[in-house]
């Protein structure tokens, strides 16, 4: 069939499909520009014996968060240590608030750094077994994985996921809230989506930590997976949103 021939809607959506995305200023129409990249460099690194600063209750960190497609603020979100774990048990919990004041999933530690509860994606993961958030050593090429399953809230059927989380280089990378010095870690995240038409998800999450000031001045994640067709015979790539957090202030 020629293009002349199409109807009316589909020759108007093969039209468009070729138009730059463009967003509306007023009048005016500009294109979309992806976040720019974190301004960073290399550095050598302190030495084995460099320790994160040790979470206590009321240490708070605020975020800008920020789409990585287009450059968008999404929220600005401030975390803070709303109880420490202890020898019997206990686990380290960090309350999350938006700037509109509503509340958002926590983030909880079995110990600081490993994950009981991860709640940076689109719903909270809650673990049978601690995964990291990032290595235990902190010297550049350690690496720690676990392959465990995971709940979703109030729900009962375990999804498995595999995490591995690497610890990169020493890096200065600087944020609206200064300059610092920051491991980089990489973690690789596979997973069992509780949405049965993804095929395969794997997620990517990248961390820049701080050790003055706790945990990660800048945090960027993303997420692609392959969406089934018909009887799962067909297969096309999608993908998750693109985020980065940049910090803003911490005490």
């Amino acid at each position: 069939m020629s293009e002349h021939h199409l109807p009316s809607r589909r020759r108007l959506l093969l039209g468009t499909a070729a138009l730059p995305l463009l967003a509306t200023t007023g009048c005016a129409l500009v294109p979309f520009e992806a976040l720019p990249p974190l301004a960073r460099s290399p550095l050598p690194g302190p030495g084995p014996a460099t320790r994160m600063r040790a979470p206590a209750v009321g240490q708070r960190w605020t975020y800008a968060q920020f789409n990585q497609f287009n450059s968008a603020l999404l929220d600005t979100v401030t975390e803070s240590v709303a109880s420490v774990g202890g020898s019997s048990g206990e686990s380290t919990v960090v309350a999350r608030r938006s700037a509109s004041g509503r509340d958002l999933p926590q983030e909880t530690h079995r110990a600081w750094g490993q994950l009981l509860r991860d709640a940076a994606w689109d719903y909270p993961l809650n673990f049978e077994e601690a995964v990291p958030l990032w290595p235990a050593a902190w010297v550049p090429g350690s690496r720690q994985a676990l392959f465990t399953r995971y709940r979703m809230d109030g729900g009962s059927f375990r999804f498995s996921i595999q995490v591995q989380a690497d610890a990169m280089g020493w890096e200065r990378v600087t944020v609206q809230a200064g300059t610092f010095s920051a491991l980089r870690v990489e973690r690789l995240i596979r997973l069992q989506h509780e949405d049965f038409t993804r095929l395969d998800t794997v997620r990517r999450d990248r961390l820049w930590l701080a050790p003055e000031v706790g945990r990660h001045v800048a945090r960027e994640t993303s997420g692609r997976y392959l969406l089934g067709g018909n009887g799962f015979e067909s297969q096309a790539e999608s993908l998750e949103d693109h985020s980065r957090w940049e910090l803003t202030g911490w005490a």
